[in-house]
């Protein structure tokens, strides 16, 4: 029997156009069966089993709300493996036959999964806490339809002037003769600890209630999923075209979800002008034409952005003669007006005029600029897109639904990056590390050109410029943090070029998956019926030639890095040569301690594990390095000749997998 993969398709065609699709999608597994495993308290599991043609077994068993300790997975009553959860309660076991188990310790013994097999999680116990206790959850195996057809995708979000956010996403598949359906809601700044109604297509869907920073989420699913709770009874039908309402601050309209733009095209014209003023006001407009790759049809957007305006104040943009919209600033005294062909949401007026050299553009009473055509490209520098690369990866840069704009009163656009690390950046193109204090203040960190600041994201989406000026130890140390954070593996060669953009195809973890274009740009596929999805990072076409070098990244790297990323990544602050007696399979081991009070050990083989906290040395394993164990002391002293741009991915590379989504 051949297994199939989750897919989405145009809720009005036609399901057999999916089918049509299906045999480039099939996973490389010839069953897959799933599990979902509950108990009598919150302690929730999912469970999902493959068995291979070539008598391979994928195991992959996850946990939520669970007591914090060691736990052991059992087939038929049978033992296949333990593991640990967190402080939190998640917790995860994989064993996949090509690779080493992760997140756990034990015999993987696999049989054969069937129809009815019994799969089960117990709690045996945590040594720090002995008082702790949860019961054994469980559930029983069955093979996943092969009918699912996904008969809606749909999202719909929107931003006020105050900076109100509503972003929701709705999916329902079919499964038999019903249907499975998913919806997630959230909000954020509102007023905080307020209760507000939900309607969606004008029908009582419940209510929502803030906390004290006026965020808050609604989680709904059909199936048992972590993090969600069953539909209320009656909740009203969710439709292409059907209007959402929080209370009366926010609404939008669901509609089918569309690939992310790309951030810039190399064909048509991109231009961008300062809007100025006699007073602190001040703006800017951008113009692009392109014609998107495989299309015959141009496509146009057009921007307008001002900031320092009086706040709550009406400013009219005119093009030329023509009247095209009005700006309502909100509290930071920022505004924004936008037209883009294919996005029904900015459609552009019917009296849009004909823009060529000379052509004014005039916002309120005191802002304008001139179309000229010498001078005013959008285009980003090269130096500038090769620096925007670097930037991303190593700051691990991501755009939120809005940009917080002008919040500091500089016309400032605001970024997130790794941990709890906030940027903004300038109209003039200046990329700053926020202080912390109030106001847009902190260090300036690179200096690029004003494109970056009219479309963050070719800065948040940057791609890499296949040159020798290009860092390869960032791409290699980016290309290594992506494969242990996605645990990616190449899919089979007859999927290359599924989607028509000679793109090849890999699987991750948890059944997700990504493709790989000739310019390296990874993207994780969002199961539509064509190769698009959400940009993930920018490589280069090396990768694509040759994805093991991706999904083999880390034996790329010099061990002198591997040694450096774990000292940095893992805390370390010392070895411990008095812990002696220690055995795994019979072998002593050499102990090291983090600065956060984790223990990590080294076998003879040149295995390096997290302990797993237990009466003897067990744990998870995260490496291997040669020629160690009789130099223990040189893992202390590692150091790394890579460039700073790469240093600072080495400093993640072995730390809680990154989110690149």
């Amino acid at each position: 029997m051949l297994t199939r993969r989750n897919r989405r398709t145009n809720p009005v065609a036609p399901l057999i156009s999916v089918e049509s699709v299906e045999q480039r999608l099939l996973l490389s597994g010839d069953q897959k069966f799933v599990a979902t495993l509950t108990g009598t308290d919150t302690t929730i599991g999912q469970l999902e089993y493959e068995a291979e043609s070539d008598g391979r077994h994928k195991f992959e068993l996850r946990l939520w709300n669970a007591a914090w300790g060691l736990w052991e997975a059992q087939v038929n009553g049978q033992q296949v493996g333990q593991f640990v959860t967190d402080e939190k309660g998640l917790g995860r076991f994989d064993f996949n036959h090509d690779e080493h188990n992760h997140g756990g310790s034990g015999t993987l013994n696999l049989p054969a999964p069937t129809t009815g097999m019994q799969i089960t999680a117990v709690f045996r116990g945590n040594p720090q806490n002995p008082s702790l206790t949860d019961t054994p959850i469980s559930g029983r195996l069955h093979l996943e339809d092969d009918d699912d057809r996904v008969l809606a995708s749909l999202s719909a979000s929107s931003v006020s002037t105050a900076k109100e956010i509503l972003e929701t996403e709705f999916e329902s598949e079919a499964e038999g003769t019903g249907q499975k359906r998913r919806l997630e809601l959230s909000v954020y700044n509102l007023l905080p600890n307020t209760n507000y109604p939900v309607t969606i297509g004008g029908k009582a869907a419940g209510s929502i209630t803030t906390n004290a920073l006026g965020q808050a989420s609604l989680k709904y699913s059909d199936k048992a999923r972590g993090g969600y709770t069953a539909f209320p009874a009656g909740f009203p039908a969710v439709t292409d075209g059907a209007a959402v309402t929080i209370g009366n601050k926010l609404s939008s309209t669901y509609a089918r979800k569309t690939a992310d733009r790309i951030p810039f095209s190399t064909s048509g014209i991109h231009l961008s002008m300062p809007l100025v003023s006699a007073t602190k006001a001040a703006g800017v407009v951008a113009w692009e034409t392109w014609t998107p790759t495989g299309s015959t049809t141009p496509k146009r957007q057009f921007r307008v952005e001002i900031w320092n305006v009086p706040a709550g104040s009406a400013q009219t943009v005119k093009v030329g003669s023509a009247v095209v919209g009005t700006i309502t600033a909100n509290a930071k005294g920022y505004g924004r007006l936008t037209f883009e062909d294919g996005d029904p949401a900015k459609k552009f007026p019917a009296n849009w005029p004909v823009i060529a050299s000379g052509t004014t553009v005039a916002v309120g009473q005191s802002l304008a600029a001139v179309f000229l055509g010498v001078g005013q490209t959008l285009a980003p520098l090269e130096q500038n897109a090769r620096e925007a690369y670097e930037l991303d990866q190593s700051l691990a840069l991501t755009a939120l639904s809005t940009f917080y704009e002008n919040n500091g009163g500089k016309g400032e656009k605001w970024l997130r990056g790794r941990g709890s690390n906030w940027y903004f950046i300038t109209p003039d193109g200046s990329l700053y590390q926020w202080d912390g204090k109030a106001g847009a203040n902190g260090t300036r960190v690179a200096v690029l050109d004003n494109s970056f600041f009219v479309k963050p994201e070719l800065l948040t989406e940057a791609k890499a410029v296949r040159d020798s000026s290009v860092s390869d130890d960032l791409l290699k140390a980016t290309a290594a943090r992506l494969d242990r954070s996605l645990e990616l593996s190449v899919a089979p060669a007859s999927n290359t070029n599924w989607g028509g953009l000679n793109e090849k195809w890999l699987r991750g973890k948890a059944g997700d998956w990504y493709f790989i274009t000739p310019d390296g740009t990874l993207t994780r596929w969002d199961k539509s019926p064509k190769a698009t999805g959400k940009v993930v990072s920018r490589l280069d076409g090396r990768y694509h030639e040759n994805p093991e070098l991706l999904t083999n990244a880390e034996t790329q790297l010099p061990q002198t890095e591997r040694e450096y990323a774990a000292k940095t990544s893992l805390k370390l602050a010392e070895f411990r040569p008095d812990t002696k007696g220690w055995l795994f399979n019979g072998a002593e081991v050499r102990w090291y301690r983090g600065f956060d009070n984790r223990w990590y050990f080294l076998t003879n083989t040149g295995d390096y594990y997290l302990w797993n906290g237990s009466k003897s040395a067990a744990g998870t394993r995260i490496t291997s390095f040669n020629d160690l164990y009789n130099l223990p002391y040189r893992l202390m002293n590692a150091t790394s000749s890579a460039d700073p741009t790469a240093l600072s991915v080495l400093d993640q590379l072995y730390a809680a997998p990154a989110s690149f989504l």
